[in-house]
């Protein structure tokens, strides 16, 4: 036997086990491309709203687009706060000028923003470990993630603002890494993933620690940027709008914290993302000493804002989108910095190469939730279009006010909200809102119309993430209104529709 043919054995092995891991990334690119256009489909035929803050976001954007008023005086009629910066409602609005329904602008917009995270994933972990390989699994690790792909297909601000604060990073990085000028785009990108939400900060706080430790100058200089930009721009804007703006992005946002919330939040991201937690932590001292340490830094503020934020009362599960984005990036760079690669590909007994069971789990789950997922949204869609014909004739011909906890109605059926009731009550528990006017318009059946999901003579909800009415609204409504009928729907026990009384009843 040649010397040559001897040398080649290895090779040829490790070329055959690097081609077989390739075909399994061309599978899972195939299968996420998949569960994506699935929650495409779902987003373009559904007519209704996929959660209530989509609602409120998307009754909100026609209000602009038709009145050209964004934020409301907190004591006057509408009582609806608009709790996140303007640029998504703007951009939403803008569809909605062109001829768009106000759910669908707002989808296309996050699930473009997804698209964007994607690409931007990809491009970030290419320049840190320049590695296809790795880049390929960074990318399908966010496109196959089931959290990503539905709130990437839902119209709230949360996609956008990510993708913005991501793209940040990875301008800085480009700066870090290669020297390249590209500092300022940071900023702006910075600033318009502030500006898209207010909590978007982790991005900008961590490029302004690793600029402190390698440049104060260039540091100063983009903290006295950025922040001397959200000094000057964000007084003008409440100045201009009488304060307005700062009572609804701020005031209005100081909602009560949980610690059963908080819990509940940490069950669904070890669910969700534990398998991406897992590879970060066995490869986290590679990843630091190795060209990994600016992203880890990243993710290290993204918790910690997650961890600041995610038991307030009304939060959800789109508060962790960044931090899944993060573990995304940071594991298939901690893959790389352990030589997961080469250590695979070769056949190697290293407890390295167990890792690629964590993310093959990570992936199966994800795909797995987004089969469910679609069906959900379909039955949920069949069910709420036909709640909506039921309760069509109680408010498309209805004049004056009309108050109603199912948002969803208010935007299909009216395309405005009088009153948002969720974010009222805890207002008015805070004492930030006075419940009086609404109390004395309800005794005086001023509304012509109020949708409940509680039957007002039953046992009214004790649930802060449920909306309802003040114990006092709710008597006003026993006392001088009727209920006409109870439609079934998705949610809770469906709606109760409730007219004045008349002198007769």
């Amino acid at each position: 036997m040649s010397v040559g043919a001897i040398t080649q054995g290895p090779a040829i092995a490790a070329s055959s086990v690097e081609t077989k891991f390739r075909r399994g990334l061309w599978v899972a690119t195939a299968l996420s491309a998949l569960a994506l256009l699935s929650y495409c489909g779902t987003m373009l035929w559904a007519e209704n709203s996929f959660s209530g803050p989509e609602s409120v976001v998307a009754a909100q954007a026609v209000m602009l687009a038709h009145d050209g008023t964004l934020y409301y005086d907190l004591n006057q009629y509408p009582y609806t706060v608009c709790a996140y910066m303007p640029i998504f409602y703007l951009l939403d609005a803008g569809l909605i000028k062109l001829g768009l329904p106000a759910f669908l602008a707002g989808r296309l917009i996050s699930f473009a923003a997804l698209l964007g995270l994607i690409a931007m994933t990809r491009l970030l972990v290419l320049l840190y470990t320049e590695n296809r390989t790795s880049a390929w699994m960074a990318a399908i690790l966010v496109a196959s993630s089931s959290l990503l792909e539905s709130w990437g297909s839902v119209g709230q601000v949360d996609t956008l603002a990510i993708f913005f604060a991501v793209t940040a990073f990875y301008y800085y990085s480009r700066f870090h890494l290669r020297g390249e000028s590209t500092l300022l785009a940071a900023g702006i990108f910075s600033a318009l993933a502030i500006f898209t939400k207010q909590t978007a900060v982790a991005a900008p706080a961590a490029i302004f620690m690793l600029l402190a430790f390698r440049d104060r100058k260039k540091a100063l200089w983009f903290g006295g940027l950025l922040g001397g930009g959200l000094m000057l721009a964000v007084p003008a804007i409440n100045a201009a709008l009488h304060g307005r703006f700062l009572a609804n992005t701020v005031l209005a946002n100081v909602n009560p914290f949980s610690g059963a919330k908080l819990l509940v939040q940490l069950q669904y991201a070890g669910s969700v993302c534990g398998g991406l937690l897992v590879v970060v932590i066995a490869s986290f001292g590679k990843s630091i000493r190795g060209r990994g340490m600016a992203p880890c830094v990243y993710l290290g503020f993204a918790v910690a804002v997650f961890l600041a934020t995610a038991a307030k009362i009304g939060s959800d599960t789109n508060y962790q989108i960044e931090l899944v984005v993060l573990l995304a990036v940071c594991t298939a760079i901690g893959l790389h910095e352990a030589e997961f690669f080469p250590l695979y590909f070769g056949k190697s007994k290293s407890w390295i190469t167990l890792l690629l069971l964590p993310v093959t789990v990570h992936v199966a789950v994800g795909l797995r939730v987004a089969v469910n997922m679609t069906i959900a949204r379909v039955m949920t869609e069949k069910v709420t279009q036909a709640q909506m014909n039921d309760l069509r004739p109680h408010v498309a011909s209805t004049g004056g006010l009309v108050l109603s906890t199912d948002y969803n109605a208010m935007v299909r059926l009216r395309g405005r909200m009088d009153v948002e009731p969720l974010i009222y009550q805890l207002l008015v528990g805070a004492k930030v809102i006075d419940p009086e006017p609404i109390r004395r318009d309800l005794e005086r059946a001023a509304f012509s119309t109020v949708i409940l999901s509680e039957d007002v003579q039953g046992q009214q909800f004790n649930n802060p993430e449920i909306a309802t009415l003040v114990p006092s609204q709710i008597e006003e409504v026993r006392k001088h209104y009727r209920m006409v009928q109870h439609i079934a729907g998705p949610y809770l026990d469906g709606i109760y529709v409730y007219k004045p009384r008349s002198d007769a009843d």
